[in-house]
């Protein structure tokens, strides 16, 4: 799928289980949370495409992306390579280890070890590239540096006003980044040309089994099917979830309904 509808899908996710999962466990959480929270998984979503040259994560970000599209790449290609089974075919260059649980999990489970080790750099830097991730993701008309200057007033907003700051991520930051690719692998299997991600089990005699919808219900990345259902489903979903889950949001909403009719009501009683 194209850059906004991974950041969609992310961001739907993670006010869903943001906003949700708390509830289960009778643990309140606030606004800024759930939709930091989000934020993270919409960015993460376009993590996985750093393993190709032309996506939204390797073009966006000047020197920065191309040194990870090029660390990515050939990382990808070699673990391809190494687990490969007698069926795989192709490179792994592209839709290889990132577009697995496996390696999602390996690199959520890493940014949580690391925040152990060096806390506040790297929770800091992990959000700060998520949510720069999701901007350009959500609109990727945006220029490089007024996106790269909202992301850091985002970051600063959540070290001073998110409840724990930065600090209080630190217990699941990484969590949100692997839902994140997760939720992004898990829209490109619906396309044309599924994704691998249940590697390294081996299907069909395949450890790089492209896992996918059944095939008349795949669509063509940017096709119509993607333009005019999948991607306004998904902001409708955002949109819904935002005022269902988010505190304050519904109450607010209601206010101004409510305001909206007085109005109304007084321009007709003067008319």
């Amino acid at each position: 799928m194209l850059g906004v509808s991974h950041a969609l899908s992310g961001a739907a996710l993670g006010l869903a289980v943001a906003g949700y999962a708390p509830r289960l466990v009778g643990v309140e959480t606030s606004a800024g949370s759930v939709l930091t929270f989000a934020a993270v998984c919409a960015g993460a979503a376009l993590l996985p495409d750093l393993d190709h040259p032309s996506s939204v994560a390797t073009r966006r970000f000047a020197v920065a992306s191309w040194l990870a599209g090029h660390l990515v790449r050939p990382f990808s290609k070699l673990v391809y390579g190494l687990t490969r089974a007698r069926r795989d075919t192709g490179s792994g260059a592209h839709r290889g280890l990132t577009h697995t649980v496996v390696g999602a999990a390996l690199l959520g489970a890493g940014i949580n070890v690391a925040s152990g080790q060096w806390g506040t750099p790297v929770l800091v830097g992990t959000l700060f590239v998520c949510l720069a991730l999701a901007i350009k993701g959500l609109d990727a008309l945006v220029p490089g540096p007024p996106s790269l200057v909202i992301a850091a007033g985002l970051t600063y907003a959540v070290e001073e006003h998110v409840p724990g700051g930065t600090a209080g991520t630190a217990g699941w930051l990484g969590t949100a980044v692997t839902l994140g690719m997760v939720v992004h692998s898990l829209g490109d299997a619906i396309t044309e040309t599924g994704a691998p991600l249940l590697w390294p089990l081996r299907i069909r005699d395949r450890r790089w089994y492209p896992v996918g919808s059944p095939r008349p219900l795949r669509f063509r990345t940017g096709g119509s099917v993607e333009a005019w259902l999948v991607a306004p489903a998904l902001t409708v979903a955002v949109l819904l979830l935002t005022a269902f889950v988010v505190p304050g949001v519904a109450p607010f909403l209601l206010d101004l309904r409510a305001e909206a009719e007085r109005l109304v009501a007084g321009a007709v009683a003067g008319t």
